[in-house]
């Protein structure tokens, strides 16, 4: 059910502007500024996101990133939906997730609602939705109840 890279060769301007975009992204110090250049490139990131410095989206196939409402990917998180035997797949961020600094998010990972991902971490598969992984690869550490669950932004 993966999607071989090779089918989706992209204009050679376009992965250069991504990669441009993603430099800028990477270093300002405006979160607003960097969800925007993002967005700009493709990627799916709700504006009340929180996207820290250092942090590596994908830059080839930005527009397989999904980043819902409430979302808080500290700092040095990396994201990669694609590896180079061409396995490609999407990445989603379900509302209120959390992945900590220097966490890594390999292709095909869901990440549920609520769900913490510690410093660190190698998430390789689906996060459930209310739940505390950690560890390489990542392991759920713990369940959290859904009503202790603190909302990082409205």
């Amino acid at each position: 059910m993966h999607a071989p890279i090779r089918r989706y060769h992209q204009n050679i301007l376009k992965v250069l502007r991504n990669k441009l975009l993603h430099l800028i992204a990477r270093n300002t110090i405006s979160n607003r500024l960097r969800i925007f250049l993002f967005r700009l490139s493709g990627a799916k990131i709700a504006k009340s996101s929180f996207i820290g410095i250092e942090t590596f989206l994908d830059d080839q196939f930005p527009q397989y990133i999904k980043i819902g409402k409430g979302c808080v990917l500290s700092f040095r998180v990396n994201l990669v939906v694609h590896d180079m035997s061409g396995y490609l797949k999407p990445i989603t961020f379900k509302r209120n997730s959390y992945a900590g600094c220097a966490s890594t998010i390999l292709p095909g990972v869901i990440v549920g609602e609520n769900s913490f991902i510690a410093a660190g971490s190698v998430v390789t598969k689906d996060v459930p939705p209310n739940t505390i992984v950690a560890g390489v690869p990542a392991r759920v550490i713990k369940q959290t109840e859904p009503r202790h669950n603190v909302k990082v932004f409205k």
